[in-house]
């Protein structure tokens, strides 16, 4: 069938496709061409999101077919179940991302994961990266920006190799924070920013603002948080259209975690006992995870602690997780961080920074393994900080 296919993309020039599509989401019927557009909509609903951007430059009808809410909404439901390791870093004057299957980290304890190049975004962009969300990342902070006049944080789609520049943030200050989330109900993404006050013993956020992608013309709107608060932008989840990130009030020093609901864009807030390092999804849940050095581990730990939210009662509830003896060994002197859960029990570890070769580290939590996977086809460099993300999924969503 795979030979076929391909024989069939050799034949099938630009000018032999011809579609005529409805002009109504969801009311495809038969047409001219060569395939009927439901079976066109099945195939590209299953390619690669790079092979879907591309194919837009077929036709007109192609580019119309593949921006149309049906199709996307169907590639992301079909790419949720095969998310991807997603890796960037800064190198050579710009940023670059690259990704693989997620199953290939943890499939018969593989050492070797090869990733694909998808986007290489232009060195006027310095930043830090949020977490992906549904496919797309945002800068996480403007602060290195704001040296420069006109500075813009950025939004991207890595899968289609699409970025776009944000309007700059109505501030007097000189960091900002930035968080995305999702809407899965309304399908709407929403970047949430807040200026940050740095005096002495006084730190806290200011000017919470939000912006809706998808809009039109984009525009920053003010929104009010009654609870004076410092966020630690390093850690970020949104679950089910709730964005979570970890907070210290600004007069208690009380650590927490707040949630920001997407679709009200409201502010509530969750007492932590201590400071978490990661806040996870695990198994649709929010979930923390804390150790003894907070922010990063190495072959010296020998443990962690695995926090997971009661929604109900608003608490947290602790289990610890003992690392196997190997981990020592393993692991060893490498500074590595807490990536994030794939499937129900598989741990992700991932250097801060870049090295040749690469590796990040595998832990099976039910079987208690750990395993040394080499990541290649990033480039021969090292020394940079970079950025690793589990349950990464493809869009095919173009940025408006």
């Amino acid at each position: 069938m795979s030979a076929m296919m391909k024989k069939r993309k050799r034949q099938v020039s630009k000018e032999d496709v011809a579609l005529t599509i409805s002009s109504s989401v969801g009311e495809y019927g038969e047409n001219s061409g060569t395939l009927p557009i439901d079976l066109m909509v099945e195939i590209l609903s299953r390619v690669p999101a790079k092979s879907a951007a591309r194919f837009r430059c077929v036709s007109n009808d192609w580019n119309s077919l593949l921006r149309s809410p049906y199709l996307t909404n169907l590639f992301l439901k079909r790419s949720s179940a095969r998310p991807r390791l997603l890796i960037t870093f800064q190198a050579e004057g710009k940023w670059s991302f690259f990704s693989s299957p997620e199953y290939l980290i943890s499939e018969q304890n593989s050492n070797l994961v090869v990733v694909d190049n998808h986007m290489d975004v232009p060195k006027d962009y310095s930043f830090g990266v949020c977490v992906p969300v549904c496919g797309l990342m945002c800068t996480s902070n403007e602060w290195v920006l704001s040296r420069k006049r006109d500075a813009r944080m950025m939004i991207c789609n890595p899968s289609t190799g699409q970025f776009k520049s944000l309007p700059k943030v109505r501030s007097c200050r000189g960091n900002v924070i930035t968080y995305i989330g999702y809407n899965p109900i309304e399908k709407q993404y929403k970047v949430l920013c807040m200026t940050i006050r740095e005096k002495p013993f006084k730190f806290k956020a200011e000017e919470h603002q939000v912006l809706t992608l998808g809009t039109g013309k984009l525009k920053w709107r003010m929104l009010e948080c009654s609870v004076d608060h410092y966020p630690y932008y390093h850690s970020s989840i949104c679950i089910n259209g709730v964005l979570f990130y970890l907070a210290m009030k600004s007069e208690s020093k009380e650590y927490m975690t707040v949630s920001f609901h997407m679709k009200d864009e409201n502010f509530m807030f969750i007492p932590n006992q201590d400071l978490l390092s990661t806040l996870i999804n695990y198994k649709g849940r929010l979930g923390g995870i804390r150790h003894k050095s907070f922010g990063f581990m190495d072959g010296g730990d020998v443990g962690f602690e695995l926090w997971i939210l009661d929604v109900i009662n608003q608490k947290w509830i602790r289990s610890i997780h003992v690392l196997p003896p190997m981990w020592k060994d393993v692991v060893a002197e490498t500074r590595v961080y807490f990536v994030g859960i794939i499937g129900s029990c598989e741990v992700v570890f991932s250097p801060f920074v870049k090295s040749d070769p690469f590796y990040i580290f595998h832990l099976d939590m039910k079987s208690n393994s750990i395993t040394r996977v080499e990541i290649k086809g990033t480039g021969p460099l090292e020394g940079q900080a970079v950025y690793t993300f589990v349950n990464h999924i493809e869009n095919v969503n173009l940025i408006m």
